[in-house]
């Protein structure tokens, strides 16, 4: 892991994000009461240790806390066995604490069907008890977990935060 898994700080006109993953095909991040997970590419093993790493930091501050997962339209949607296994560990361990899950996929057709049988499968075998969704319009989705997670930052702070984390890989690349 090395140098990719220091935790940064970026201030934002909406708060401090800590920054946990420096790899250009996936980010996770913690803002407030919520973690953020962008998969531009794929998810890892090194996804999955970032993620644990955030949500552990997160439950030490929160009892409860929001889950935001961007998936963006190009990223690889079927996981290796060891990475799917991963986060259904994670779900299972965290799902008492998250207030919602909101899986964002800006694509329809095919391909959002697919995501959401991936997140189907992960939380039926997780046996996840927090509310979930996916969403194809990141306000919306946002939206929606801001009603369930009432704390800083609010729903257009999220989407700002999210907006300028999606720029800083972009430029990674």
């Amino acid at each position: 892991m090395g140098g990719t898994s220091d935790i940064r700080s970026l201030t934002t006109a909406a708060g401090v994000v800590d920054i946990y993953s420096r790899d250009t095909a996936f980010l996770v991040a913690v803002a407030g009461r919520y973690v953020i997970q962008i998969i531009k590419e794929r998810g890892t093993n090194t996804t999955v240790i970032q993620m644990r790493r955030a949500l552990d930091d997160l439950a030490a501050r929160h009892e409860k806390f929001g889950y935001v997962a961007v998936i963006e339209p190009d990223a690889q949607l079927l996981m290796p066995a060891d990475i799917r296994n991963g986060f259904n560990a994670l779900v299972k361990r965290y799902s008492p604490r998250f207030t919602g899950a909101a899986i964002v996929f800006e694509k329809t057709g095919f391909h959002a069907t697919a995501v959401r049988s991936v997140v189907t499968a992960i939380n039926l075998a997780s046996r996840a008890t927090h509310p979930n969704h996916v969403f194809a319009d990141l306000r919306e989705g946002l939206s929606w977990l801001a009603q369930l997670t009432p704390a800083e930052p609010s729903a257009a702070g999220l989407l700002q935060i999210i907006q300028q984390l999606r720029v800083s890989m972009t430029q990674r690349t």
